[in-house]
């Protein structure tokens, strides 16, 4: 899955279930990408290390949307 369709997948799930507003959903999605970042960058790793890229990579694209 790309990071825009991460991004979308997360804001929607968030606007759908939890609140009628667009922005609020963003806000969400952005507190939980904010905590996947957190915690992967706990590991030193070459594969955490791309996570935290793509992870980074979702948190723009929400932030486009």
């Amino acid at each position: 899955m790309t990071p825009k369709e991460k991004a979308i997948e997360l804001v929607t799930k968030y606007y759908g279930h939890f609140t009628a507003h667009m922005s609020i959903a963003k806000k969400c999605a952005l507190i939980a990408v904010d905590e996947i970042i957190e915690a992967a960058e706990w590991y030193e790793s070459d594969y955490h290390y791309k996570k935290v890229e793509y992870w980074r990579e979702v948190k723009q694209e929400i932030e486009k949307l």
